[in-house]
C-alpha cells in the first residue's frame, strides 16, 4: 500500500468517536484535544492519562481523520508492544474497534510488527507498523536503510516521558515530516529531562478514581512509637519524632529499608491487608520494590514465615526463570512477587491489590510507575466493588510518604509543581556488594522497633459538590439518566465519601512465627547469601564473574570453572564453619540459631574470602613465577 491509499483509509473510514456510550471520557477528549492541536500546529504534543484510563485505546483511534500515511506506534518494551498489536488486532473478535462500537473492521487497519523475521514486505502491506524503541537503536540500524524518510506520516509513542532519550530523538529526526503524539501517564522523568511536546490533554488520576477507570487507592505507613538502632558503634532508642527528624538523610533511610526489623514490620502490614482483602472475593496478590537481589531474597523469605508463597524476579534471572516466575504469579499460584526494578510499564495484572515499598525512592516519577502496577481494577465489571480498592504499604522511615504526598497533588493544574521534580534523580539505592564501600556489613543496624499503630491516607482526601456534578454530567453526556440507577446527588456524595478515607490510625498485625518457617526462610537467605559474598570478593578483586582466573589457583568447585561458580561453593563451606555445621548435609540438621550465625558472619567471610583469593592470586603471578 502507497501513503495516498492509507491516508485515503483513515480520512474515508467512517468511525464512531463523538457520541460513542462505548468510549471512555478521556478516549473521546484526548481525540478531539490531539486532533484540535494539529489544526493549528505542527509540533509535537503529548497526552496525559493514568494506567488504566484506555490509553491503547485512544492511540487507536487517534490515526483517523489525522494520519496522511503509514503509522508507526513506538513502546519502550516488548509487553507494551504486544499489548497494542492485540488490541487492535482486527482478526480478533475482541478487537478494541469492534468492543468499543468504533466500527467494524474489514479493509484495515492492518498492523505489522517490527520483530524478529519481519520486513519491509511486511510494513507495506500495513497501514500501522508497531515496534519497541529497540528496534531503532545501534549505529548501523537495518530499518533506518530500509525505511525512506517520508515512509511513516505519524508517530505515536506510548509511555512518552521516554521521548527525549537520545534513540528516540534519532527516530524524531530521521521521520522529521510525521506528527509526533505521546501517551504518558507522568510527564516526570528521573534524569531530569523534561518530555518533548506540548500538553493537549490531562484526565487526573482523582477523575480516573471517582469514574471507576482505576482503583481508589490508600496508603498504609508503619509508623513506630521508637526505634532501636546502632550506628557506628553506638546503639540508642529513638522516639517517632527523632526518626521523622532523620529519614531525610540517606544513611538512614538506607538502613530502614534493609533491616530486617523494619522490613518485618512492612510485611506484616502487608500480610495483614491481603488478608483483609481477600475476604471480599476472588485471589489477590502482593506486589514489592526491593533494593537489590540479596534485599529481595530476604524480603521473599520473611513473607515466607508467614506462609505466602513468595518468589524473587531480577534481570540477572535469565529469560526461562522470569518467564517461569511470572506465569506461577499470573496463573495466582504465587501470593508474593517481590521484584527489583522489574514488572514495570505495561505490565497489568488486576489481581494485584497490595504495593508493599521496601526501598526509599529518590524521586516521584519511579515511585508513581510503581504505584501504577496496583491501579488496574480487580473486577472491571463492577467499578465500584469494594475488593477494587487497593493499598500502598510503606515505613515512615524510608522517607517514601513524602511522594504519596506529592502524588495525591499531582492533579493539581499548577506547572510550578510538575517542574519542582524535573532536576530530581532517582539514584541507584544499594547493590549486592558493587558499591564503593564493596562490603555486607551494614552501617546501621536495627536491633528492636516498637510498633503501636499504621497510619492510613485516602488519595481522595476530600469530596466537593462540584465532584459530584462532573460524574452526574459525564453520565447524562453518555446519553443515561443517572436517577435510572438510583445516583442522586445525595447518593453519590455519600459514595464518594466512602472513597475519600481521611487519615487515620489503624491498630498492627503482630503475630508469632512458626519455628520451622522461620527456619525455613534463613536456609533460602543463606544460600542467596553465599552468592552475595561471591558477587562482593570479585568486585572487590575487579574480577569478571564468568572469568577463569580461579580455576588455576583453587582448581573446580562444585562442577564449575568460572570464578563466581568457584567462589560459591567457598562461600557456602565459610558460611557452614561460621553455622558449626558439616559440609555435605549438615545443614540438613542446622537450627535456627546456626542458619542465623551464618547470615550474620557475611561480611567477616566476604573480608576472609577476599584475603585469601588476593594472596593466592598474588603467589601464583607473573612475578612469582605463575602465569597470568
Amino acid at each position: 500500500m502507497t501513503n495516498d491509499q492509507i491516508a485515503s483509509f483513515f480520512r474515508d473510514t467512517k468511525v464512531h468517536i463523538y457520541g460513542n456510550a462505548g468510549l471512555r471520557e478521556p478516549q473521546i477528549g484526548g481525540y478531539h484535544a490531539i486532533h484540535q492541536h494539529f489544526e493549528e500546529s505542527r509540533e509535537p504534543c503529548y497526552v496525559q492519562l493514568p494506567v488504566g484510563s484506555g490509553k491503547t485505546g485512544l492511540i487507536g483511534i487517534t490515526p483517523f481523520g489525522l494520519a496522511d500515511g503509514r503509522v508507526l506506534v513506538v513502546t519502550p518494551n516488548l509487553t507494551i508492544r504486544d499489548t497494542v498489536q492485540r488490541e487492535l488486532d482486527i482478526s480478533s473478535p475482541n478487537c478494541f474497534y469492534l468492543r468499543r462500537g468504533v466500527f467494524v473492521p474489514s479493509k484495515g487497519p492492518f498492523i505489522s510488527e517490527l520483530k524478529t523475521g519481519a520486513n519491509l514486505h511486511d510494513c507495506d502491506n500495513a497501514h500501522i507498523v508497531v515496534a519497541n524503541i529497540q528496534q531503532f537503536s545501534g549505529a548501523n540500524n537495518r530499518w533506518y536503510e530500509k525505511f525512506p524518510r517520508d515512509y511513516f506520516k505519524l508517530v505515536l509513542v506510548d509511555e512518552g516521558h521516554h521521548n527525549v532519550a537520545e534513540t528516540w530523538r534519532r527516530l524524531f529526526e530521521y521521520f522529521s515530516d510525521a506528527l509526533v503524539v505521546s501517551f504518558t501517564a507522568t510527564p516526570l522523568r528521573s534524569d531530569g529531562q523534561k518530555i518533548a511536546g506540548t500538553r493537549v490533554y490531562n484526565f487526573t488520576y482523582t477523575q480516573s478514581m471517582l469514574m471507576g477507570f482505576i482503583s481508589p487507592i490508600d496508603a498504609l505507613h508503619v509508623t513506630p512509637q521508637s526505634i532501636t538502632f546502632t550506628a557506628e558503634g553506638r546503639t540508642n532508642t529513638y522516639s517517632l519524632d527523632e526518626v521523622l527528624a532523620m529519614r531525610d538523610r540517606d544513611w538512614f533511610s538506607r538502613g530502614i529499608a534493609l533491616s530486617e526489623v523494619c522490613n518485618r514490620g512492612i510485611v506484616q502490614a502487608a500480610v495483614s491487608k491481603l488478608a483483609e482483602v481477600r475476604r471480599l472475593g476472588s485471589p489477590r496478590q502482593i506486589i514489592a520494590a526491593a533494593c537489590s537481589i540479596r534485599h529481595a531474597t530476604q524480603v521473599a523469605a520473611l513473607f515466607h514465615e508467614y506462609g505466602l508463597r513468595a518468589e524473587v524476579l531480577h534481570s540477572d534471572q535469565d529469560e526461562d526463570t522470569q518467564k517461569g516466575v511470572k506465569a506461577s504469579l499470573e496463573s495466582g499460584v504465587l501470593d508474593v512477587i517481590v521484584q527489583v526494578q522489574m514488572l514495570g510499564e505495561g505490565f497489568d495484572l488486576g489481581s494485584l491489590v497490595i504495593a508493599a515499598v521496601f526501598r526509599p525512592y529518590r524521586s516521584l516519577s519511579p515511585y508513581i510507575q510503581f504505584v501504577g502496577r496496583i491501579l488496574r481494577l480487580a473486577n472491571p465489571s463492577n467499578p465500584s466493588s469494594p475488593g477494587n480498592h487497593v493499598y500502598l504499604i510503606s515505613h515512615v522511615g524510608l522517607n517514601d510518604e513524602r511522594w504519596w504526598t506529592d502524588f495525591t497533588n499531582f492533579d493539581r493544574e499548577d506547572q510550578q509543581f510538575v517542574s519542582e521534580y524535573l532536576t530530581a534523580t532517582d539514584a541507584t539505592i544499594v547493590d549486592d556488594g558493587a558499591g564503593p564501600r564493596l562490603t555486607l556489613r551494614a552501617f546501621m543496624r536495627v536491633l528492636n522497633e516498637t510498633v503501636d499503630k499504621y497510619v492510613q491516607k485516602g488519595f481522595l482526601k476530600e469530596v466537593n459538590q462540584q465532584m459530584v456534578f462532573e460524574i452526574l454530567d459525564t453520565i447524562r453526556n453518555k446519553g443515561f439518566d443517572p436517577l435510572e440507577f438510583g445516583l442522586t446527588e445525595e447518593v453519590m456524595m455519600r459514595r464518594l465519601q466512602l472513597t475519600a478515607a481521611a487519615e487515620r490510625e489503624v491498630a498492627p498485625f503482630q503475630a508469632p512465627v512458626q519455628p520451622q518457617r522461620q527456619k525455613e526462610a534463613l536456609r533460602i537467605r543463606a544460600q542467596q547469601d553465599a552468592r552475595s559474598i561471591a558477587d562482593t570478593v570479585l568486585n572487590r578483586l575487579d574480577l569478571r564473574h564468568g572469568g577463569r582466573e580461579l580455576i588455576r589457583v583453587f582448581g573446580q568447585r562444585g562442577g564449575g570453572n568460572t570464578n563466581v561458580s568457584i567462589l560459591i561453593p567457598m562461600a557456602l563451606g565459610a558460611q557452614n564453619k561460621r553455622m558449626g555445621v558439616e559440609s555435605g548435609g549438615g545443614r540438613d540438621a542446622a537450627s535456627i540459631e546456626q542458619f542465623q550465625a551464618g547470615l550474620d558472619a557475611a561480611a567477616d567471610v566476604v573480608d576472609e574470602l577476599t584475603a585469601l583469593v588476593r594472596g593466592k592470586l598474588k603467589k601464583d603471578g607473573p612475578e612469582n613465577g605463575g602465569e597470568v
